[in-house]
């Protein structure tokens, strides 16, 4: 029972390597040839490669320039490894978990790439489509329950492209409904639909903080409470026209619900 999810984890770690060339290449160069330092372009040694361990081993730092290297990396890699040790533990056939990983390892690029750029790239979200209708499909019994997978996508995407329609795009990017579009046909009716509706709650208990923090008044307990300079050299600069992604709030409520199904947990709120 332990050697599946472990084995997973460790495939995870793997992938989230190469999540990492993936996002940070995206639009800019190819995801082909060695891996080089950011800073000093000089090429990574295949030990310095080793996902999470090779990062705090050189304590976030290049070894020949000793530039600082982004938390991202451990981040990514350690995230992927655990979604899919999650994904290698769950009571669900050897066939739905192997067309999980990808889906997963694409969810992951797109939150983190939103997250850094503001942008989710068509083509990633396209290919997850594909693969999350052909999910849904493979457990598809009946000729009805055919017309409710294709229709769970544009019944999770309608709020957001709403939300996108009648603000001409000033609330919301045409991205977020696209990937509202996947994430519906991965979840099915009405876990798509629930998976929306968290994001927006996980997006106020995010937002609302960070409003709250970037506060002029809130600086002075900021200073007291967190005694790091880094923390109290200035506000965190959020307003309520500041641009904040939605795919990474998306993509946080997909797993929940996602896992909740898998599991056949019950969770309060979130209809599956």
């Amino acid at each position: 029972m332990f050697i599946t999810p472990f084995v997973f984890g460790v495939f995870g770690l793997i992938i989230g390597s190469f999540l990492n060339v993936l996002i940070l290449r995206q639009g800019i160069r190819s995801v082909s040839g060695r891996s080089a330092c950011m800073s000093c372009d000089r090429r990574i040694h295949w030990y310095d490669l080793i996902p999470v361990v090779s990062w705090i081993f050189l304590r976030g730092r290049c070894r020949n320039c000793g530039a600082a290297i982004s938390i991202q990396y451990p981040l990514v890699e350690g995230g992927t490894g655990i979604v899919f040790a999650v994904i290698g533990a769950a009571p669900i056939l050897l066939l739905s978990k192997l067309l999980s990983l990808p889906i997963a390892a694409l969810l992951i690029a797109i939150a983190v790439h939103d997250l850094r750029t503001t942008i989710i790239p068509d083509a990633w979200v396209a290919i997850t489509g594909v693969l999350s209708l052909i999910s849904a499909i493979v457990g598809v019994s009946t000729t009805d329950s055919y017309v409710v997978v294709l229709l769970a996508g544009p019944l999770a995407a309608l709020p957001l492209f709403i939300l996108w329609y009648v603000s001409d795009g000033r609330w919301m990017g045409l991205g977020d409904p696209k990937l509202a579009l996947t994430l519906g046909w991965l979840l099915g009716f009405p876990g798509g639909f629930s998976a929306v509706f968290l994001a927006f709650i996980i997006g106020a208990a995010v937002g609302i903080p960070l409003l709250a923090l970037s506060s002029p008044n809130a600086m002075p307990i900021i200073k007291k409470l967190i005694p790091i300079k880094r923390f109290q050299s200035s506000p965190l600069g959020f307003t309520m026209k500041s641009e904040i992604p939605f795919g990474p709030f998306l993509i946080a409520s997909c797993f929940i619900v996602w896992f909740s199904q898998m599991y056949s947990l019950v969770i309060p709120f979130v209809w599956q």
